[in-house]
């Protein structure tokens, strides 16, 4: 996995978080929804606006850190249509590691400008975009820096070490368990 410097220009602030499930779209799992603030960086929503009218551009996507400190992850977007931009999303690995798990195990996330609404259910019918996070993109080292952040966190709880373990490992395959519940298909009379 790449690390290297990012400019701050390009860090987008998160403002909120959220999911959408669909069930005729993924599989019906839940997706996850960040609502990025866009006034410092026009170019991305100006790209999240223009994907309304126009059909899907070309994005790559990679993780990163900073070289001595896996207390952030970074994901950069590369955007070459209909807008050529780039933005980042910084991550705190304690507080939205579980968010970072979820946009790896299903593979992409939607980004709601902040102007679509402040919450995920103000965006409904409003301009935001589905970014496939390639496969590629995941970094080996993940499962282990998510592991050793939530038993950090256990632990100053008040956890044994080996307490901490289990209890990670136990939250890992909740959180999953919810990430890829899907949603049932909807059977009309029609069908």
């Amino acid at each position: 996995m790449p690390k290297f410097v990012r400019e701050k220009r390009n860090i987008v602030p998160v403002i909120g978080d959220g999911a959408i499930g669909v069930p005729d779209f993924a599989d019906g799992r839940l997706i996850p929804v960040l609502i990025v603030d866009c006034a410092a960086h026009q170019p991305l929503e100006d790209l999240i606006i223009a994907h309304k009218d126009t059909p899907p551009g070309d994005v790559t996507t990679v993780w990163s850190w900073k070289l001595w400190s896996k207390k952030e992850v970074f994901l950069t977007f590369y955007f070459l249509r209909p807008v050529e931009t780039s933005a980042t999303i910084a991550f705190d690995v304690s507080t939205k590691g579980g968010l970072v798990d979820w946009i790896i195990n299903v593979r992409g996330l939607y980004l709601q400008p902040l102007t679509s609404g402040t919450k995920v259910s103000e965006g409904f019918g409003k301009p935001k975009i589905l970014v496939e996070v390639s496969p590629k993109t995941t970094f080996p080292s993940w499962k282990d820096i998510y592991s050793r952040s939530l038993e950090k966190l256990y632990h100053r709880r008040g956890l044994s070490k080996k307490q901490a373990k289990s209890a990670t490992k136990d939250h890992i395959a909740r959180t999953r368990e919810i990430q890829f519940r899907r949603q049932p298909k909807v059977i009309s009379e029609d069908d």
